[in-house]
């Protein structure tokens, strides 16, 4: 059996450039892999079959992302193959931090490898793509410009080891939804993101909390009533140095100066009972086996 942890990310710059002929929208995003994770475990099924189980409720699992994922590599690559995948989850569903997405792409470099396939990771990219629009970014993860629906990678240098809390105020922010909340308010002249093509993270924190933008923020903030509530309660949060929405919510992301200040805030939000809190940190690229 082989282990995969699939980290969660966070959105340092996330712009809605218009919507495309083929109804999604065009995006430019900086994605950040957290040390925030998911489990896949994956073994042989020497019978051919793909079944996938998990430590929570996920409906019919073959309409989740890791079983279409890993449908589409067998019938590619693998024909006749068949695997046992176990997923445990810990980063929140419907909170804007990828977790999905993660799995599907992490599950393919984990089958990958059982299987023997020898696949680079541009292949892998090119399949989970077709599951969703997210996904390409994690077979890589580290820090990365992501532009199309999502779907175009562009790796720029790790931002590594940099402390965050992310918190989950226990309620979904549905992404159709913010983007129609979007929609209907006023045009707006879209930002780019050039300042983070050779932006090189020397430790300078503040500089980096000087770059962070989420298009999508006000939106989130007007669609969940309870992320707007939390959203206040946090405002005067001691130390933070940048609060955001992550991706198009509802988890809020607040930006520390070490790991100190990260797990005293995380305990704080806690024992205040505005969700679920975890300290985290950035990591780099590559692939984080069990």
């Amino acid at each position: 059996m082989l282990t995969i942890k699939a980290p969660a990310k966070i959105n340092w710059f996330l712009e809605i450039l218009g919507k495309r002929p083929d109804g999604y929208h065009e995006i430019a995003t900086v994605m950040q892999a957290i040390d925030l994770f998911d489990e896949i475990s994956v073994e042989d099924d020497p019978a051919g079959r793909l079944s996938l189980s998990c430590n929570i409720d996920l409906g019919d699992p073959r309409q989740n992302l890791v079983y279409r994922a890993a449908e589409l590599l067998r019938d590619q690559y693998a024909p006749g193959r068949g695997a046992r995948i176990i997923l445990k989850k810990l980063v929140p569903h419907g909170a804007g931090l990828g977790g999905g997405s993660s799995d599907a792409a992490n599950a393919l470099i984990a089958l990958n490898r059982l299987w023997g396939l020898n696949l680079g990771n541009q292949v892998l990219r090119t399949v989970v793509s077709k599951v969703g629009s997210d996904c390409a970014f994690f077979i890589d993860g580290g820090t990365a410009i992501c532009t199309g629906r999502g779907e175009i990678i562009e790796s720029i240098q790790d931002i590594v080891g940099v402390n965050l809390v992310i918190l989950y105020p226990e309620d979904v922010c549905p992404t159709s939804k913010v983007y129609q909340e979007l929609a209907g308010h006023l045009t707006y002249q879209p930002r780019d993101c050039y300042l983070f093509h050779d932006f090189r993270y020397t430790g300078n924190i503040s500089e980096l909390a000087g770059l962070v933008f989420n298009r999508l923020q006000d939106a989130a903030l007007r669609v969940s009533s309870r992320l707007h509530s939390v959203w206040g309660e946090t405002a005067h949060a001691p130390e933070v140095l940048v609060r955001f929405v992550s991706g198009s919510g509802s988890s809020i992301a607040f930006l520390m100066p070490d790991r100190s200040s990260a797990e005293t805030l995380a305990q704080s939000l806690k024992r205040r009972q505005l969700g679920r809190a975890f300290a985290v940190k950035t990591l780099p690229r590559g692939a984080v086996w069990e």
